[in-house]
């Protein structure tokens, strides 16, 4: 059973700087009063908040309110809650921090490997959990260093070749994947045709195999050395590579350039 209560506030916590942007948080919790505490140690250090006791509201908010954070709850009434956190990070257009009463290292590796970017265990001190939403937000906004990082893809021998010459292989789908995303050069693809070139299949409803082809794409560039927002999700639409620029395509009778 989840405590009645998960956060201690701040004593008349600071509010952050008004020269910086408010960050966006979206607090999915279905307990009142836990998330009614959350939400004030949340607005007293300075972030925009939205509260969804469901699933379903929480996946109906991120389109209207555009989260930089998500804080999730793994018990919700309606939703599987690591399905929601995969439903989340699969977007990659926002930052993911568990915030369960649930303790069980299956559940923090499910958590984790599911795309969470963080984890932690109510209750949880009001000046860690700001902590860890600033380092979140931080890490996912580092500035782009586009202009120097090269990732050059190896279609024949179907891996990633990093600036040092590492070798990321990838499977037949994601090369496939990768490659759809490439040819539409900063527009976005649908889901179902990524599903097409790269499962061999239309998308069915409720299909979430395009999503995890692209979470687990979006690992391996993350790995190469590109920014973890590399594939953006398209709203309503689909997927799309941020910054093409810094891939080069290489074949056998085509060297690597000098970065």
């Amino acid at each position: 059973m989840a405590p009645e209560a998960t956060i201690r506030p701040q004593s008349r916590g600071r509010a952050a700087p008004k020269s910086q942007p408010r960050v966006k948080v979206l607090l999915v919790e279905d307990i009142p009063t836990i998330a009614a505490a959350m939400q004030a140690a949340l607005l007293s250090a300075g972030f925009d908040v939205q509260h969804a006791l469901t699933g379903a509201d929480a996946l109906a908010r991120k389109d209207s309110f555009h989260p930089d954070i998500a804080l999730v709850d793994l018990e919700l009434p309606d939703f599987n809650g690591i399905e929601l956190v995969e439903r989340f990070a699969a977007d990659g257009d926002c930052g993911v921090i568990v915030v369960t009463a649930n303790d069980e290292a299956a559940a923090r590796v499910a958590g984790l490997e599911t795309g969470a970017d963080d984890y932690v265990v109510k209750p949880i001190p009001a000046p860690e959990l700001v902590a860890r939403i600033h380092a979140v937000h931080r890490r996912l906004n580092k500035p782009a260093s586009s202009r120097q990082l090269r990732i050059f893809v190896d279609t024949a021998q179907r891996c990633l070749i990093t600036g040092d010459s590492k070798r990321i292989l990838l499977t037949e789908a994601e090369m496939s994947a990768l490659e759809a995303m490439l040819e539409a050069t900063g527009n976005s693809v649908s889901r179902d045709w990524l599903s097409r070139v790269a499962l061999k299949r239309p998308l069915h409803a409720d299909d979430r195999a395009v999503d995890q082809l692209v979470m687990k794409l979006r690992r391996k560039l993350t790995e190469a050395g590109a920014s973890e927002r590399v594939i953006l999700s398209a709203r309503r639409q689909g997927y799309t590579i941020a910054d093409p620029s810094i891939f080069r395509i290489v074949t056998p009778t085509a060297p690597l350039p000098p970065q």
